[in-house]
């Protein structure tokens, strides 16, 4: 009675997949944490940009710290299919992260957030519409509402 159902084909404990996100977002909250070092603030800022990604590293870090303590129970192990979107998905932000400076925030932006609705399913003209409308909201509440410079596109630097 040892053996797996058939439906069970593929399953991995819970424990194995947790623990394995847990450890992934633990490096990625201290990485954060300690890279968030290097942003320099503006002259007599209160807070620079450093502060943000510190203080979403902690729940981070707290939150990965109980995956590995506390596993749950995970249905199944994603299939192939899912851990490429996956992969794509973190190979995306990670080229948000090196092309903000480059291209400045806007188009950075639109393109990281087209090509992720993209990544789930989504058409080409729903993508761009929703890249469109983050990318201005965020650049509004960011630049104007919390008064916090962005990367301009090259040539508009004044």
């Amino acid at each position: 009675m040892s053996e797996p159902l058939q439906g069970d084909a593929g399953r991995v404990p819970g424990v194995i997949g947790d623990r394995i996100a847990g450890a992934l977002l633990l490096v990625l909250a201290v990485g954060a944490w300690w890279l968030s070092h290097d942003l320099e603030s503006g002259f007599m800022q209160p807070i620079g940009p450093g502060e943000y990604p510190r203080l979403i590293s902690l729940p981070l870090a707290g939150l990965s710290l109980l995956l590995i303590l506390r596993p749950g129970v995970n249905q199944r192990w994603p299939g192939r299919a899912a851990l490429l979107r996956q992969a794509l998905t973190l190979l995306v932000l990670a080229s948000f992260a090196g092309l903000v400076k480059p291209l400045g925030f806007l188009p950075a932006s639109l393109v990281t957030v087209v090509l992720l609705v993209r990544l789930f399913g989504a058409a080409w003209k729903p993508a761009l519409v929703s890249g469109a409308v983050l990318a201005l909201a965020l650049y509004a509440l960011f630049e104007f509402a919390l008064g916090i410079p962005l990367p301009d596109m090259p040539g508009l630097d004044g």
